[in-house]
């Protein structure tokens, strides 16, 4: 039997689990024992960023699986300063990665060793690389939210139907979502969202989830 965790996290980031004697192709995943040990160890806000990174990581192409979670799990601890203080820049980094052929190169390594030290130490190196200019050059959310407010008195949605987001930009929309959500009176939001948003309810309240679970740190 799945984990209900392990279920409603693969749910959320719209992977599929499937049974364990098939090969996985992207956007699938068999790893669910993996997903539930990294929930039992490190938390379910933890395992949330792992797995929006591998969903939802623009062009990656990666497959989620024992190797994969473990290493980006790995990556998320080494990187904590940066995931609390810019979550978003911490995912805009994955969608620069070219995290399928990284994964492709630590498989040559297995016979040496193990796969997961191996990705999770090129990962790290490709971070030290990227860390200082991402997060110099990433907008803070005040400028994200003035900007989307002019949008909305112009009367132009705020997502754009059928635009492909980064995992970054996601996490930026659903902070935006809540923002809009606290400033409007209660039980306004809803009708907002479906008649001047331009994005479902469904999605929103995904990209709301992930949002809460990457709060900007204070």
């Amino acid at each position: 039997m799945i984990d209900p965790r392990v279920k409603a996290l693969c749910d959320e980031f719209d992977v599929e689990i499937v049974d364990r004697h098939v090969y996985p192709e992207p956007g699938q995943t068999r790893a669910v024992a993996t997903i539930r040990r990294i929930i039992d160890r490190h938390g379910e806000a933890h395992a949330r960023i792992v797995l929006c990174v591998l969903a939802q990581g623009r062009g990656n192409q990666a497959l989620i699986d024992e190797v994969s979670l473990w290493a980006i799990s790995d990556l998320v601890l080494a990187c904590a300063d940066l995931v609390e203080a810019d979550a978003t820049a911490f995912l805009e980094m994955f969608d620069k990665m070219p995290l399928g052929p990284l994964m492709a190169i630590a498989n040559e390594l297995r016979s040496i060793v193990p796969q997961r030290h191996a990705l999770a130490g090129m990962l790290y190196l490709q971070a030290r690389r990227m860390r200082e200019s991402l997060t110099g050059r990433q907008a803070g959310p005040a400028a994200v939210r003035r900007a989307n407010e002019s949008e909305v008195e112009k009367g132009r949605p705020l997502f754009k139907h059928g635009a492909r987001l980064s995992a970054a930009e996601k996490l930026a929309l659903g902070r935006e979502l809540l923002a809009k959500k606290g400033e409007l009176p209660w039980g306004h939001f809803g009708p907002w969202l479906r008649e001047q948003s331009g994005i479902s309810e469904n999605t929103a309240h995904r990209y709301m989830r992930a949002a809460r679970a990457c709060p900007i740190a204070g």
